[in-house]
């Protein structure tokens, strides 16, 4: 079986936590306000890990739907 490219949906979600953690440094790059105790900064990070994680979740998601459609037709 071929492997397919993903679609753009996917790759953007896939793109959006790494355009967040590496390019925005110069819009959290602060320590200052502390956020429960830990700089803003780390706090950026840490957030941006968990929301990581459903951003990946949801481009699987896309994928099996679109993987289910194209499925169905074959």
């Amino acid at each position: 079986m071929p492997v397919k490219k993903p679609s753009a949906r996917a790759l953007l979600l896939g793109l959006i936590p790494f355009a967040a953690m590496c390019f925005s440094v110069p819009l959290w790059d602060r320590i200052d306000p502390m956020i429960l105790g830990i700089p803003f900064n780390l706090a950026w990070l840490i957030c941006w890990i968990v929301l990581s994680t459903l951003c990946m979740w949801a481009a699987y998601r896309v994928e099996a739907a679109r993987d289910k459609k194209d499925g169905g037709a074959q």
